[in-house]
């Protein structure tokens, strides 16, 4: 038996639930932002805030353009942080959309290779990202658990 100071994942679940952030949360939080992807690089966006406690409409809205805009910032500072070969899979595979061909020809790779790489990117994303944990859990029986 191995020990390990991290609880055991279910890969599949995981890497599923990296699959419907990029593909279901991630558009939505790249529009709340109103930010355009082609122009982050290295982020450094000045931030003045409102501290009254009177809450309105537009505070709300502004406040989830901010929350977007943290989370749409971080995400791409963490793939840029990647290793190449999964930076380019996350970036060219789930936010730019292109075809596996594409990305096998980017990598030099066959689609194989390609595919197990795939597995590997969305399971480093989820160690990486911090903001929601993306994670499926077993126990130690090595059941999921719920979350």
């Amino acid at each position: 038996m191995v020990l390990s100071i991290l609880p055991a994942i279910d890969k599949a679940a995981t890497i599923q639930n990296v699959r419907e952030f990029f593909y279901k949360d991630f558009p939505r939080l790249v529009a709340q932002s109103h930010i355009n992807l082609s122009y982050i690089q290295s982020p450094n966006f000045n931030r003045t805030g409102n501290k009254d406690n009177v809450r309105n409409t537009q505070e709300d809205q502004a406040i989830t353009q901010i929350n977007a805009k943290d989370i749409v910032i971080e995400t791409m500072r963490i793939i840029n942080n990647f290793p190449k070969e999964y930076k380019v899979i996350i970036k060219s595979g789930f936010i730019n959309n292109q075809t596996n061909l594409d990305m096998c020809d980017l990598i030099g790779c066959g689609s194989t290779k390609l595919n197990q790489l795939k597995k590997n990117a969305l399971v480093y994303f989820a160690d990486a990202f911090t903001y929601i944990d993306l994670h499926v859990y077993k126990d130690v029986t090595g059941n999921e658990v719920e979350q």
